[in-house]
């Protein structure tokens, strides 16, 4: 009996020491295995060389990587793709960015802009909007409609929520029909209750507030087909279900 239990107390004695030595093993390999990761974020051979800007038109590259903040000679590895497309996306003009290692010395990115689809024409100053109404860019020879606005032009980054009168004829903008919103060349928005549409035929449309837009602009469509090619100098779509023509 007394043999047996010595040999139990060998083999528990054994197997503590079994487990200590595995778990010091495991540890000794973390070990080496965060002083290899340290040695590598430090090494030349993960060292960012040179950072691509792709899919630009209206920025320039340079403007893009001064916001990307990715310093020359910085580890890959330390690389931190969603902050970098962060702060990019931060631009008025940038609709979207992505990040990329395209190797261990080059980091992509990779920007789509915002494409302006309204000039917006200030009491100073014109700017351009995009179609989710966002001011991204000062306006230069670029053949768009006009949003006029008595105001002071926004601020570039901001959006058209924040001014009422623009905010109308970019909600008006968005719910005209293909046709009837290429033939409309200028937004007269005087208030936010108050918008005026200039057709390239020269017709004055009062419109009013962006409501019932439907209605608005089927009262617009069938108006502009009865006349046909009769001269008409004003059109008010204001109630919908009784339209007012005018002549000259």
């Amino acid at each position: 009996m007394d043999v047996r239990i010595a040999q139990r107390r060998r083999d528990i004695r054994s197997e503590r020491w079994q487990r200590r030595w595995r778990r010091a093993r495991i540890g000794l390999m973390i070990l080496l295995a965060l002083a290899a990761l340290a040695a590598l974020e430090r090494s030349p051979l993960v060292a960012i060389e040179q950072v691509e800007v792709v899919g630009t038109e209206r920025l320039e590259p340079r403007e893009v990587l001064e916001r990307a903040e990715v310093e020359l000679g910085s580890s890959t590895v330390r690389l931190r793709p969603a902050e970098v497309e962060a702060r990019v996306a931060t631009m008025p003009l940038v609709r979207a960015a992505t990040v990329r290692r395209l190797d261990p010395l080059t980091v992509q990115i990779d920007v789509v802009e915002r494409t302006p689809a309204l000039r917006l024409q200030g009491r100073d100053t014109a700017v351009l909007l995009d179609r989710d109404g966002v001011v991204i860019d000062e306006a230069g020879g670029e053949d768009l409609p006009v949003v006029q606005v008595r105001a002071p032009a926004p601020e570039l980054g901001s959006r058209v929520g924040e001014y009422p009168a623009v905010a109308n004829a970019h909600a008006v903008w968005q719910g005209l029909s293909g046709p009837l919103r290429a033939s409309v060349v200028q937004y007269e928005a005087s208030g936010p209750d108050e918008l005026t549409l200039w057709l390239t035929s020269g017709v004055e449309v009062a419109f009013g507030r962006a409501e019932r837009l439907d209605e608005k602009v089927r009262a617009l469509g069938a108006v502009l087909e009865d006349v046909g090619a009769t001269p008409v100098e004003r059109v008010d779509v204001r109630a919908p279900r009784a339209p007012v023509v005018v002549g000259p």
